[in-house]
């Protein structure tokens, strides 16, 4: 299989994956199910602002959704979702487009001058602009210029994908709303701070204090094994009455931080165009090189991974685990 044919499969799965997310936290668009899990925006918003650059009219739809919404936002998250300086620079002009579009925007990132000739296409299909976004241009992005549609709404909290933006308005954007999203969004009985840190983006210290300020509040449960504090959230029922949702009706739990990374890693891999010119044995290789870079976060999000020793063993678990990682995501498929 060619390379580029992988990778266009794997695109045609993750934009309708993007749309029916963002349909059902607000953006303009109609949502063709319902997901039963909790998101994570940040870690869908660095996820999308990648792949949505083969579907322009997403990216322009999500930017308008994040100035609506920005008040629901962590750009400390945003910026640790980033696995590489594409996310970043993708990022960096996102927020400068919102501080063009909203000076005082809390998310605001700051429009620096650059050389129009050293600009790189936003959307592939893009040769010559006449007006370039600044905004975008500052980051490094050629593009046209960006204009809201003012068509997005804020998210219905009712929704379970939007569990974490509910929280955010109970207990503030920060580490506090995400270990509780975590908590009572995960099937394991206990976390300890490490796992916590990894689900939610905040350095292990941070989410340790977090842990010990609502655990002294009693607002969750915790315990020590072998000289090591676990946590869990307490009654289920308790926080769905308060969330004003019914007894059981809690969402999933998803670890997008990881999944999300793990698709855009093999999109940037995919993507590189002197892999195609690469005999089948080196191109075998590069995908072992992959697979072996990624392990820890396939074992993380419980995608197992067995690398076999032939060319041909390396290509079959490739394709077995972008299909995993797309199952797990509910992307291709019915919910």
């Amino acid at each position: 299989m060619e390379i580029s044919t992988l990778r266009d499969q794997i695109i045609d799965q993750l934009i309708p994956f993007a749309w029916n997310e963002w349909a059902q936290m607000g953006l303009s668009a109609t949502a063709h199910s319902r997901s039963r899990w909790a998101q994570d925006p940040e870690a869908l918003i660095a996820f999308s602002l990648d792949v949505a650059r083969s579907e322009p009219r997403l990216f322009d739809e999500l930017m308008d959704w994040i100035l609506t919404n920005e008040s629901l936002l962590s750009v400390r998250r945003l910026r640790v979702m980033c696995i590489d300086e594409i996310d970043s620079s993708l990022i960096q002009a996102a927020l400068a487009w919102l501080a063009d579009q909203r000076p005082r925007a809390r998310l605001a990132g700051r429009v620096r001058p650059t050389a129009t000739q050293t600009l790189k296409p936003l959307f592939g299909s893009e040769i010559h602009i006449e007006q370039p976004d600044r905004a975008f241009a500052s980051a490094g992005w050629l593009r046209p210029q960006l204009h809201p549609s003012h068509k997005s709404k804020s998210p219905d909290f009712g929704e379970p994908i939007n569990l974490a933006f509910q929280l955010r308005q109970l207990l503030g954007v920060g580490i506090r709303a995400e270990v509780i999203r975590v908590l009572l969004t995960i099937e394991a009985p206990w976390m300890n701070a490490q796992a916590l840190a990894m689900s939610t983006g905040y350095a292990k210290r941070n989410v340790h204090v977090a842990l010990t300020s609502l655990s002294a509040a009693e607002v969750i449960s915790s315990f020590t094994v072998n000289g090591e504090q676990r946590y869990a959230a307490p009654d289920p029922s308790v926080w769905a009455s308060l969330l004003g949702r019914e007894p059981g009706d809690l969402p999933s739990h998803r670890d997008w931080q990881q999944l999300l990374a793990v698709l855009r890693y093999m999109l940037r891999w995919s993507g590189q165009l002197e892999l195609e010119a690469l005999s089948d044995y080196l191109k075998a290789s590069s995908a072992r090189d992959l697979l072996e870079s990624l392990r820890s976060e396939l074992a993380f999000v419980g995608v197992p991974l067995s690398l076999g020793s032939s060319p041909d063993d390396t290509w079959s678990e490739l394709k077995e685990v972008i299909k995993r990682v797309l199952a797990v995501i509910g992307a291709g498929q019915g919910r």
